[in-house]
């Protein structure tokens, strides 16, 4: 138990938990070993859903249970209630992790000392940040698992042990192994349970075999508004879309408080949307609903489905994702390594009925990703320069931007403000014309080579990352008949996804050097 005492040893020693009052309980906790659902009562909740219910008695019953479900549909408050249940009424040990600190802290670990504070002199014992504990061996702890290795879960063993892997997607294969590897008792169980955004991981693999799926629609919030229509496509009802639905696409339902005017305060419609507080909204679905409904986005977060590669995507997002996770797990490293390097910056600029898109790479990591709206009119040149201009100015480094069409005149601008910058025309013949197209095949296949090796990393963009991730995953390429690869005309990428890929055009821009052959550096040549 070496390692039980190190993760949790320090904090019980800390003066947040010096200063925790210890509570005596009233033991009725003790009646609800074989009933989560009863303990939830006790506890106060006063609703759960059909499928938390279904959750509490599959980890009850089963030695592993896996859940992929939907966002806002209360897994991480059902998580919070099964740890207090399992160390006040199983009196067993508990054991969470979550992929980071801040998600082991503010989410799951947010649940329980709320719910345990709500309940503390009843139940009796004592919490810290990161632990609650009724006696020596009825107790729970969370750690993130960046911080530690499957060695961490060595030496965990109890008669009654309960593991939580939360946000379980971004769970490594090593982490998901360790805790594995601890179930072994009979009245052992495993809590798998998160957002299922990426196939090809630990937690899609464990879901294939057995799984609890929750999308939105079960939720008592929405059920009522939606049906599904002749293709399948939860939508609203036609009777509720035209009471409540708006025509501005930032905000298409009108807010709740607004309802009352056309409808019945104590209607079933009022009545329902609020249930559960602060869980999923019609509103928040369909803000969601622009992304595309065979996004990954909508996918995992609103169906609870894993999003599907496809086999012609440039990108797979499941790669993307691995990307993203790398530079996660060791951000020091990936840094290091980039500061050695210039930043190299790739500009699309939007027609008009696009969006401008900036993207900035430093030796193999992307940092950036930046997005302008345009207005249409003969100024949007200049605003795409002056995007790239103020950007180059806090990171310097070179630009590269589309010379054909409107880029023609923003890539004049950007030299005019001597910057150093880059024209790129992509249906030009390739560099190797025998197993490319064109350029734009040669320079998506580079950067396509980088990604499949493992040998680029992908820092948090903010509320662009889901766009990037569509964008990429939907410029399809072809093999033709010569052999060479081809990237589909971008047409047809705009009509699979409703827009044009411009961010995903500008990260291919700035991911490859565009410089003379002669002057260029290799973007790998330090990682």
């Amino acid at each position: 138990m070496q390692n039980v005492a190190r993760m949790i040893g320090g904090e019980r020693a800390s003066t947040e938990v010096k200063s925790t009052r210890r509570y005596k309980a009233d033991n009725k906790a003790l009646s609800f070993r074989n009933d989560p659902i009863g303990f939830a009562k006790y506890l106060g909740v006063e609703f759960l859903t059909d499928e938390q219910e279904q959750i509490m008695l599959s980890v009850r019953d089963r030695s592993v249970t896996n859940v992929q479900a939907a966002h806002g549909v209360g897994k991480t408050f059902l998580s919070g209630i099964l740890v207090l249940w399992w160390v006040f009424s199983v009196e067993g040990m508990c054991v969470s992790t979550a992929p980071t600190g801040r998600q082991v802290k503010e989410l799951l670990w947010k649940e329980v000392r709320t719910l345990y504070d709500l309940n503390k002199k009843k139940l009796g014992g004592r919490r810290g940040k990161l632990f609650v504990e009724k006696s020596p061996s009825a107790y729970a702890y969370g750690f993130s698992s960046y911080d530690y290795s499957s060695d961490t879960f060595q030496g965990i063993h109890a008669e009654r042990l309960l593991v939580i892997e939360d946000e379980a997607n971004g769970i490594s294969q090593e982490i998901d192994d360790g805790a594995s590897a601890c179930v072994t008792g009979a009245d052992n169980r495993l809590l798998r349970i998160g957002n299922p955004t990426a196939a090809s991981t630990p937690f899609f693999r464990a879901c294939r075999a057995s799984n609890i799926r929750i999308p939105v629609w079960s939720h008592p919030n929405v059920s009522w508004a939606y049906e599904k229509d002749i293709n399948g496509i939860h939508r609203l009802k036609p009777e509720i879309a035209a009471l409540i639905r708006t025509e501005d696409k930032e905000e298409p339902i009108l807010p709740q408080k607004e309802w009352f005017k056309f409808l019945p305060r104590d209607s079933e419609a009022l009545l329902q949307a609020d249930r559960v507080k602060g869980a999923v909204s019609i509103s928040w679905i369909e803000k969601q609903r622009h992304r595309g409904e065979a996004s990954a986005y909508w996918v995992s977060r609103v169906e609870g489905v894993f999003p599907e590669d496809n086999s012609a995507s440039i990108i797979p997002r499941s790669w993307f994702i691995a990307a993203r996770a790398r530079y996660d797990a060791d951000p020091e490293y990936w840094d290091n390594s980039a500061d050695r390097q210039e930043w190299r910056w790739g500009l699309d600029v939007g027609d008009g009925g696009d969006s401008h898109g900036l993207a900035g790479w430093r030796g193999s990591v992307l940092y950036i990703v930046r997005e302008q709206i345009t207005l249409g009119d003969r100024k949007d040149t200049a605003r795409a320069a002056g995007l790239a201009i103020n950007t180059v100015k806090k990171y310097p480094g070179r630009v590269s931007v589309d010379q054909i069409g409107v880029g023609a005149g923003t890539l004049a601008m950007l030299i005019e403000e001597y910057i150093e910058a880059d024209g790129v025309n992509w249906g030009t013949a390739a560099a190797d014309p025998v197993q490319f197209a064109n350029v734009k095949a040669e320079d998506f296949w580079k950067m396509r080579e980088a990604f499949e090796q493992g040998e680029v990393a992908v820092a948090p963009l903010g509320k662009y990352e889901d766009e990037v991730i569509e964008d990429l995953a939907n410029i399809w390429y072809e093999e033709l008949s010569t052999g060479k690869i081809k990237i589909e005309k971008k047409d047809l990428t705009r009509k699979r996804l409703g827009r044009s890929p411009n961010l995903g055009d500008a990260v291919c821009y700035g991911f490859n050097d565009h410089r003379d052959p002669n002057d260029r550096i290799n973007p790998m040549i330090f990682t």
